[in-house]
């Protein structure tokens, strides 16, 4: 399945059979491209209490992570399909309870309230090497998993190459970022108000710690570029829209500040697609 071409691999584990160390290492094989299924990570369905179910993470390289916004929207519609849940449900998550509405073929998320207060403004200068000299401004935050958006002045110009170098080496600064963090590129291609209030359209890539390359797509980081862009504009007292353009496909991203630059409200919507299923052969996992 994949969310605007964000890819998982989805397994059921009701019954607890698979270890961590299991899926740990089922991640590193599945989703190596070319050699096995291939895949940006692999979702895990288990059971929850208080919940319709658990979701589970486990990124190409074989690390878990708390929380994913496209893996979650690609879960809900599973869950949706499979009868596992109705319509609107909830799942836990490393990152605590997300609530979603599954619409075939889009799933919206109920992100709760995420705390800005200790959203980090900063600026960087790249390395020697890849656009030496160059200074950008970037906003760090957690929406489930730490996320750093790097504001860029031309998304089109700044090559692949640059974005990667520049990701690998923000993800892995241990130093400014303790627990490594994802990195999304973004800049504002269209900012207008209509009777809903303010419209942002946002061209966003993300460079994704654990996949360790930039993906098609990463839900949470177009709700982070979202709130970054608020946070920096200083527009944090009203409800606004984003739509979010990845590469992969476009994620609708709608924010309500309950607390100026304190606490927002999030949702995340886009769509979802059942590609394949089946059964693995031992020979994927050689």
């Amino acid at each position: 399945m994949h969310g605007n071409g964000n890819d998982f691999i989805v397994l059921k584990n009701m019954d607890g059979t698979l270890t961590t160390e299991d899926l740990s290492r089922l991640a590193q094989r599945l989703c190596r491209r070319k050699f096995s299924v291939g895949a940006d990570g692999i979702l895990v369905v288990e059971k929850a209490e208080g919940a319709d179910f658990a979701m589970r993470l486990f990124n190409s390289d074989g690390s878990e992570a708390e929380m994913c916004g496209n893996g979650a929207r690609v879960l809900a519609r599973y869950a949706f399909e499979k009868k596992i849940a109705g319509a609107s449900m909830s799942f836990t998550t490393g990152a605590g309870l997300i609530k979603a509405t599954a619409e075939p073929p889009y799933s919206e998320l109920d992100m709760g309230t995420i705390d800005v207060s200790s959203a980090i403004i900063g600026e960087f200068i790249s390395a020697l090497g890849i656009i030496p000299n160059k200074t950008f401004t970037y906003v760090f935050m957690t929406v489930g998993v730490p996320h750093c958006v790097v504001f860029v002045d031309d998304y089109d110009a700044m090559s692949i190459p640059d974005k990667i170098g520049i990701g690998r080496d923000l993800s892995h600064d241990y130093g400014r970022f303790p627990d490594g963090t994802n990195v999304t590129f973004a800049e504002i291609v269209l900012d207008e108000r209509d009777e809903y209030g303010e419209i942002k359209e946002i061209k966003a890539v993300t460079y994704e710690r654990g996949v360790e390359n930039l993906t098609e797509s990463c839900g949470t980081g177009c709700v982070a570029a979202s709130i970054a862009y608020a946070l920096i504009l200083g527009e944090t007292c009203e409800e606004s829209l984003a739509r979010v353009i990845n590469p992969g496909g476009v994620n609708d991203v709608r924010l309500n500040f309950e607390d100026a630059r304190y606490s927002c409200r999030a949702w995340l919507k886009g769509k979802t697609a059942v590609i394949a299923s089946g059964e693995i052969t031992e020979e994927a996992l050689l």
